[in-house]
């Protein structure tokens, strides 16, 4: 039993990290795009990996939140 405790313990604690995470993606893809042409292709990329970066920290964290619920059950 202890230990579904500490795996409650560590989702739990992956969770919150990533909420942080996601938090600051969501700030970086709110950042307005330069006047130069080339740092804004340079901010475009860095978009794409911030989005590609939130999608899959949203899929881990619906998992998460997910085995916590089937753990209440």
């Amino acid at each position: 039993m202890k230990e579904v405790k500490q795996t409650k313990e560590q989702m739990e604690k992956r969770r919150d990290e990533i909420n942080e995470q996601l938090n600051r993606v969501n700030e970086d893809l709110q950042i307005e795009l330069e006047r130069d042409e080339e740092d804004q292709a340079i901010q475009l990329e860095q978009d794409e990996v911030s989005t590609t970066m939130e999608s899959n920290l949203r899929k881990e964290l619906n998992d998460i939140e997910d085995k916590l619920l089937a753990l209440k059950d």
